[in-house]
């Protein structure tokens, strides 16, 4: 997550463990929204890897919290 995400690499990992998960949730949500909704095939890849990123994170955190 945090070689694709600034904000979670500089800002997020430092909150407690069920701030990081909302987060992730809604950084899933909204890589979901855009892959299904006419997103630029330039944009593509790099929603897919942050969607996968997110999802596998999330899976670490539900597992800590």
């Amino acid at each position: 997550m945090c070689q694709l995400d600034q904000l979670y690499k500089h800002t997020i990992s430092k909150l407690p463990i069920n701030e990081k998960i909302a987060y992730c949730e809604r950084l899933v949500e909204s890589a979901r929204y855009q892959l299904a909704h006419a997103c630029p095939k330039k944009d593509l890849g790099h929603f897919k890897n942050l969607l996968s990123a997110a999802e596998s994170e999330l899976l670490q955190l539900r597992l800590l919290a």
